[in-house]
C-alpha cells in the first residue's frame, strides 16, 4: 500500500509535530495531504530543515500525501556525535517508513536530499516509486572542500557559512525581491547546530555514487537550476545520460530551485508523478 497509516505506537511523542524514536535517532516529521493519495516523501538540503518544502508542499499534496522529516543533525532531529554516512541517512529514512507502515513511496529529494534519492534506489528499489533528484549530482564538491567546510564551521561556527550561502542558493534577483525569505532561511542555518551540520558534511565529504548510477532503475526526473553554481546544469545532464529512465529539465533558479520556482517545479513534478495510460493496440 502506498497509504501511510498512524497510530498509538510508542514510537510516536507528543510534539509540534510528530517526533519518531528510531534505532537511536530521534527523526522530527510532517504527515499531511489526503489519506489514501500516493506518498511522496520529501529530504531536504544540508543546512536546511523541513520547512525548506514550504513553498510547494499546498500544491504537491493536492495529489500526494507529503512526507517530510528534518534529518539527524538538522532541524529538531537528533544530533548524532561524530561523522554521519548516506548510509545513516538511508537507514534513518527507511526506519521512519517502517514507522509509519508506508511501505512504498515517491522520492523527491534537494541536494543531499537527492544523493539520499539516489542512494535508496541503489539500495532500496523495492521502497520506491518515481525519483525526483533536484539541485544534486552523483559527487557534490570535491573532498578537499568539505574539508574546509568542516574546518571553517568548528572553528568559526555555522555563521561564517550562512553569511555566503545565499550567494550560493538564489539568484541575484530573487535574494532582492525577496529579502525576508532569504533573511529568515539562512538564518535557520546560522542558529543550527555546528555539531549536525559538520556530520553531514562528512557524508557529503565520502558520498560518491557515480559507478552505481546505472543501477538506478526508477523513473527518475532531474530538476537542475540554470544558474546553480553549486551542482550545475552539467552534473544534472551527467545523471540524465548515466541513469536509464531519466528526464532533465531546466529551471531558472540557483541551488534551491524548489524555494526560488515553487509554482514551476510543482507543476513538473505533478506532471511527472501523474498516472500514465498504457498504450493502446
Amino acid at each position: 500500500t502506498w497509504e501511510a497509516r498512524s497510530g498509538s505506537s510508542p514510537a510516536f511523542s507528543e510534539s509540534r509535530m510528530p517526533i519518531a524514536d528510531l534505532r537511536g535517532v530521534r527523526l522530527h516529521y510532517q504527515l499531511e495531504g489526503a489519506d489514501g493519495a500516493p506518498a511522496l516523501a520529501l529530504a531536504h538540503s544540508l543546512g536546511t530543515d523541513l520547512s525548506l518544502w514550504n513553498p510547494v508542499v499546498a500544491r504537491l499534496s493536492s495529489a500526494c500525501q507529503i512526507l517530510r522529516w528534518d534529518m539527524r543533525g538538522h532541524g529538531e532531529s537528533s544530533v548524532i556525535p561524530g561523522p554521519s554516512k548516506l548510509l545513516d541517512f538511508g537507514r534513518d529514512f527507511l526506519a521512519l517508513l517502517d514507522t509509519l507502515e508506508i511501505h512504498h513511496c515517491h522520492f523527491a529529494g534537494i541536494s543531499l536530499g537527492g544523493m539520499l534519492g539516489l542512494w535508496l534506489a541503489i539500495h532500496a528499489p523495492e521502497r520506491l516509486g518515481k525519483l525526483i533528484l533536484a539541485n544534486t549530482a552523483a559527487r557534490i564538491g570535491q573532498p578537499r572542500h568539505w574539508e574546509e567546510r568542516i574546518a571553517l564551521v568548528r572553528h568559526q561556527g555555522l555563521a561564517s557559512v550562512a553569511a555566503g550561502s545565499a550567494e550560493r542558493w538564489f539568484t541575484s534577483a530573487w535574494r532582492q525581491a525577496h529579502a525576508e525569505d532569504v533573511t529568515r532561511i539562512t538564518q535557520r542555518l546560522a542558529s543550527s547546530s555546528s555539531e549536525g551540520y559538520i556530520s553531514a558534511c562528512a557524508a557529503l565529504r565520502d558520498a560518491d555514487l557515480t559507478a552505481d548510477l546505472y543501477r538506478v532503475q526508477a523513473q527518475t526526473l532531474v530538476v537542475a537550476g540554470a544558474f546553480d553554481p553549486v551542482t550545475t546544469p552539467e552534473d544534472g545532464r551527467t545523471l540524465e545520460r548515466s541513469i536509464p529512465r531519466a528526464h532533465y529539465i531546466e529551471l531558472a533558479a540557483a541551488h534551491l530551485a524548489p524555494v526560488e520556482c515553487p509554482a514551476e517545479f510543482s507543476q513538473a513534478v505533478l506532471a511527472f508523478l501523474a498516472p500514465q495510460e498504457e498504450p493502446r493496440g
